[in-house]
Formats: structure tokens, C-alpha cells, sequence
């Protein structure tokens, strides 16, 4: 059987993005200072909210009028984890080199673009990104990743589970 081509994979992701919105959140203006106390509170917000175990979360960056993903993971605790992200970005080495080139203005601490973070919780997940498919965190991680990067030309800032 042929998975589904990039503007099927497309109108999946969106379509599983838009259904999960209530769990969404601007984290950055595009060229303003990038606020760590601001992101964090949003994340804190959206996780507080739900009060999961487990969550998947899509960073997702508007550029020239399109919503593109940037990066997709997964965590008990995304607050923790969200904290790490910064963390790394803030000091732009090994992968986070490449966050910092995406995300920031060069020489600058301000977002490039906008950015939204989805932050869903297990019992929260309306439905698998791909039809039939299971809808446990770990799953629909996976989909979303392999949505994402099949949609979208600009790869994902995901060290895993992306096809090189």
C-alpha cells in the first residue's frame, strides 16, 4: 500500500493540529525579544490545564503566511522538558545550534517568526494523526513527525525519527 503523498500528509497534520487548537499557544512574536519567563508560563498554562501523565507537543513557526512545523517531541513533563529546550536554545550548542539558526535572529535573542507550541495531553488526543492508527503519545508522535517531514520541505529541527 502507498502512504499517503505530501499534500494528503498535509491536510492530516493540519487537520489533527486544528482539532487539538484549544491546546495551543503563541510562544514568540517574530522580532521580539524572546521572553524564557513568558514561554515557560504558556507551557506551564496549557500542561496545567490538562493534568496528563504523558504529552506530545508541535512547535510550529508562521512563515510568508503558512504554519510550518519545526519541531515535534514528546514528555511526562513538559514544563521540564520545555525549561531543557530553552536551555539549549539559549546557549545555541551541539543540535541546539541548529534551533538557534532557525528560530532566533541572527546576533539576536528576538524570534525570527512566530511561534505556536501545542502542548496535548493523552487523555486529550482527539484522534491518531493517520487513520487506524493508535493514538497512544508515543504513536501519535511518530505520525506527527513523519507527517511533518513528508509535508513540508524544510526538515524538522528533530534530531530522530525523520528520514534523512
Amino acid at each position: 500500500m502507498v502512504g499517503p503523498d505530501a499534500s494528503q500528509q498535509r491536510l492530516l497534520l493540519e487537520a489533527w493540529l486544528s482539532a487539538h487548537q484549544a491546546y495551543a499557544a503563541l510562544m514568540a512574536t517574530g522580532r521580539t525579544p524572546f521572553s524564557r519567563r513568558a514561554v515557560l508560563a504558556r507551557v506551564a498554562s496549557l500542561a496545567g490545564q490538562q493534568g496528563d501523565a504523558e504529552y506530545v507537543y508541535v512547535l510550529m513557526e508562521r512563515r510568508l503566511d503558512e504554519d510550518v512545523p519545526a519541531y515535534v517531541g514528546k514528555a511526562k513533563d513538559p514544563l521540564r522538558r520545555w525549561s531543557q529546550h530553552l536551555s539549549g536554545l539559549e546557549q545555541g550548542e551541539g543540535s541546539y545550534a541548529r534551533w538557534r539558526r532557525r528560530l532566533l535572529r541572527e546576533g539576536h535573542h528576538e524570534a525570527r517568526f512566530d511561534l505556536h507550541l501545542y502542548v496535548v495531553g493523552q487523555s486529550h488526543v482527539a484522534f491518531a494523526p493517520l487513520p487506524d492508527f493508535p493514538s497512544t503519545i508515543g504513536s501519535v508522535e511518530y505520525q506527527l513527525i513523519g507527517l511533518a517531514a513528508g509535508a513540508f520541505p524544510l526538515p524538522l529541527l528533530n534530531v530522530e525519527g525523520q528520514a534523512r
